[in-house]
């Protein structure tokens, strides 16, 4: 239990912002100016934000903020799906981007795959910080393990400890980063990402067989540097 002698663990898997696009009306009635695309996805952000605000204000509430690691993170870049739309539309939706990024959800360029994480502990990690290391959602687990006094050694786990990472200036502890999806494969190595079949958009063609940049000049991958 929260506040007593042992770790607890809370895991809340939210569904929005996500397809139907809907929420419910005080949430629209937030942002009357902005485009209906747009309008449904803050309100949907908006109603996680509150969602994620009312147990933040729990362990206040307990006492135990400061020695409570907080993760949190987004699954994928914003979707393109047509199935967004309730009315059956076949338009790919547009009220999601990835900004600067190339490519959408089911991509794997860096606009499909690179996505916000944010981490929280404030007895243990400094606040404010802002690191470009690479890591992934596989990473939490060993983390989390080892912070709460397990062995992440007794697993077979892909994931790597963060806390380095975070707590002591460590680089990335991570080598090569691999990924997969459908005839898409990807690897990431330092600065290096090289996107084989690599798509733009769920069911579309491939951009190129072969993609090669260097993310830390050009992370939007604008810039194929494989004849290089």
């Amino acid at each position: 239990a929260a506040g007593g002698e042992q770790p607890f663990f809370l895991y809340v898997p939210y569904n929005a912002p996500h397809y139907p696009m809907h929420a419910p009306q005080p949430y629209l009635d937030r942002f009357p100016e902005l485009p209906w695309s747009r309008r449904i996805m803050a309100a949907m952000l908006a109603a996680v934000d509150d969602s994620v605000g009312a147990i933040l204000e729990e362990l206040e509430r307990q006492g135990i903020a400061e020695n409570t690691c907080i993760f949190f993170q987004s699954d994928n870049g914003p979707s393109r799906e047509t199935r967004n739309w309730l009315d059956g539309t076949r338009d790919p939706y547009y009220g999601g981007t990835a900004g600067s990024l190339k490519g959408h959800k089911f991509s794997l360029f860096e606009g499909g795959i690179r996505v916000p994480g944010l981490l929280c502990w404030p007895a243990r990690i400094p606040g404010g910080q802002v690191l470009s290391g690479p890591a992934a959602a596989m990473d939490i687990f060993p983390t989390f393990l080892k912070a709460a006094g397990g062995d992440p050694a007794a697993y077979e786990l892909d994931g790597l400890d963060l806390m380095p990472m975070v707590t002591a200036g460590a680089v990335s502890p991570h080598g090569d980063l691999f990924w997969e999806m459908n005839e898409q494969t990807a690897i990431r190595r330092g600065t290096w990402k090289l996107v084989i079949n690599g798509q733009l958009i769920e069911e579309a063609p491939p951009e190129d067989e072969i993609h090669l940049s260097n993310l830390e000049d050009d992370p939007g991958e604008r810039m194929n540097l494989r004849d290089k």
